[in-house]
């Protein structure tokens, strides 16, 4: 039987947009109270606005996940306005993708801070609110760690980080009844081809044209389907592929 997400506090990271923004609608219908953080505030506030929800129920907070102090007062005001923390959904991340010699130094610095370090900075300081609620740590990882794919070198070593970082956090936080859960989606109909090169924006442009691929709905609501499960159940890994996705 599903548990309650009733004012649930729940920090959803790149909540701008895609799977962010499905994720955080959905948390708003079961519920929870949501903490959007993005960099784009004027999205934030207008998914306010189509959920029509309360300013108890939904708070948008500027942030750009690779800036620490902004990280800091993403918590704070999370922890203010909430009262404590049941949930970190660690969803935001980007890739540019190319074949490494094609990247720059910038390309593969800004997939590793924010993929890696921003993901691993964020959890820190809020796995001690996470302890006292018994909450749960959700890392949007991708399937690229499940089928690795020429052209994304850079982009799989940070997911496959992130699965690592999310195996050695679970062992760390499951005496204090604290759920760690990886969601590895594949191909999704979102803006994070948008930033690819031509050569690889094409090549998945086709891919997609060839089949239906996921929406930003499917994917989180296999996340507040691991988030509703009774708090003895822990779903340490969601893989969720288009139908027709062979990678």
């Amino acid at each position: 039987m599903a548990e309650s997400l009733q004012d649930k506090v729940v920090i959803v990271t790149g909540a701008s947009s895609g799977v962010g923004a499905a994720t955080a609608t959905e948390l708003v219908a079961a519920g929870a109270r949501v903490v959007a953080a993005a960099r784009r505030l004027d999205r934030l506030e207008e998914l306010a606005k189509r959920l029509d929800a309360r300013d108890d129920r939904f708070l948008a907070v500027q942030c750009d996940i690779r800036d620490e102090r902004d990280v800091e007062r993403l918590v704070e005001r999370a922890l203010g306005w909430g009262g404590g923390l049941d949930a970190l959904v660690n969803n935001a991340g980007l890739s540019r993708g190319a074949k490494l010699e094609s990247a720059t130094s910038d390309d593969i610095r800004l997939m590793l801070d924010t993929n890696v370090f921003a993901l691993a900075n964020l959890t820190r300081l809020a796995v001690p609110a996470l302890r006292k609620s018994r909450g749960s740590l959700v890392n949007v990882s991708s399937t690229v760690v499940k089928a690795l794919i020429p052209g994304s070198s850079v982009y799989s070593a940070t997911k496959a980080a992130v699965a690592a970082f999310s195996e050695v956090m679970r062992k760390e936080l499951c005496a204090d009844d604290v759920r760690v859960i990886d969601i590895y989606p594949g191909m999704v109909d979102t803006e994070f081809f948008d930033h690819f090169d031509e050569q690889k924006k094409k090549s998945f442009d086709q891919m997609r044209a060839a089949m239906e691929v996921l929406k930003g709905t499917d994917v989180a609501e296999a996340i507040v389907f691991a988030l509703s499960r009774p708090s003895r159940v822990s779903l340490n890994e969601i893989v969720i592929r288009p139908t027709m996705q062979s990678l």
